[in-house]
């Protein structure tokens, strides 16, 4: 799945509910409008969230004893599992890991899934639109702008930071 087309995607879910702005993203309101059944739950400290089809019925739990912030992601980052991947496996279950390197499994197609989910995440979280007249609005005396906009569309800083290196924004150091 290339990334334009999911950035056209998650602009035709935010449009179709008529959310305008950053503070206007409801992952729960979203996970409604697709028919996905979303709740916490306790979870091991390594699962943030999974997303199962059963009986034909969607469903995402996450961990509940997680910050905020990343629920939110955990929810999207499943949610794009749902949209893009349904027709998939029916399991996916995330642990809070990161993979910093290139195994066997990288090219089995299920590290390809979860990039594609978390594109996903940060599309709906952070559309691209929305970034640019945030940053065009942000004040002149902003000394972090990732900080900032963070805040703003909370998200962690290290999503956004990644969000705005995949939009050309900023490099990664």
């Amino acid at each position: 799945m290339l990334n334009q087309s999911i950035e056209s995607i998650t602009s035709k879910i935010l449009d179709d509910l008529n959310i305008k702005t950053p503070s206007k993203i409801d992952v729960n309101k979203i996970s409604r409008h697709l028919g996905v059944d979303v709740k916490a739950e306790n979870m091991d400290f390594d699962i943030s969230g999974l997303f199962i089809i059963k009986n034909n019925k969607p469903y995402i739990r996450y961990n509940d004893n997680e910050h905020p912030n990343r629920k939110r992601f955990t929810i999207a980052h499943e949610l794009g599992h749902f949209v893009l991947h349904k027709e998939a496996k029916p399991i996916f279950v995330d642990k809070n890991e990161r993979i910093m390197y290139r195994d066997g499994d990288s090219s089995t197609g299920e590290f390809r899934k979860e990039r594609e989910a978390n594109a996903f995440a940060a599309s709906l979280l952070m559309p691209k639109s929305f970034i640019e007249k945030a940053i065009k609005k942000s004040p002149k005396e902003t000394d972090d702008i990732v900080a900032y906009l963070a805040q703003k569309f909370k998200v962690s800083e290290q999503a956004m930071n990644f969000r705005l290196a995949n939009l050309g924004y900023i490099g990664l150091y």
